[in-house]
């Protein structure tokens, strides 16, 4: 055996053996092999990826609804603004000013695909996200600026 065959058996069997007891490689191989991704844990006590979730004020529901509204919409779809189509009452109109009925589906349609001087949504906002603004849109959204959404962060002693 020469000796360039002899590095290349030692250099195979190094990098079998490190393979072998590398914990990373070893759950990457796992996963391949059984098709499942398990999402990586979350650490309860990290506030920004609550922020990044839209889930301060709540897990799911009107609630949550509120804040994605909050940090998507808003800011267009407020009271100071004149020529951009108010949100409160929204479910008791007949149609969108697209022309399309006012249903659920309609309404997610226009999230995500935004229209003339309104973003699109669809690679912003989940499904679940979806679901939770369309929920708060339909109970009667809006609050007054006045008077903002509570943070259920702070609390008063």
């Amino acid at each position: 055996m020469g000796s360039t065959a002899r590095w290349l058996a030692a250099a195979a069997i190094i990098a079998a053996a490190l393979t072998a007891t590398n914990p990373v490689a070893h759950r990457a191989s796992a996963q391949e092999t059984q098709g499942t991704d398990k999402a990586p844990a979350r650490d309860p006590y990290q506030k920004s990826l609550r922020v990044f979730e839209f889930k301060k004020a709540a897990e799911s529901g009107t609630e949550r609804g509120r804040e994605v509204f909050y940090y998507k919409c808003w800011y267009c779809h407020n009271e100071f603004t004149k020529d951009i189509p108010k949100l409160p009452g929204l479910f008791q109109r007949a149609t969108l000013i697209s022309g399309e009925p006012v249903n659920e589906d309609t309404v997610k349609n226009k999230i995500r695909t935004g229209g003339p001087g309104m973003a699109a949504y669809k690679y912003a906002l989940s499904e679940s996200d979806l679901n939770d603004l369309v929920g708060y849109l339909r109970e009667g959204c809006c609050w007054n600026s006045d008077s903002p959404p509570p943070n259920p962060q702070y609390r008063v002693r």
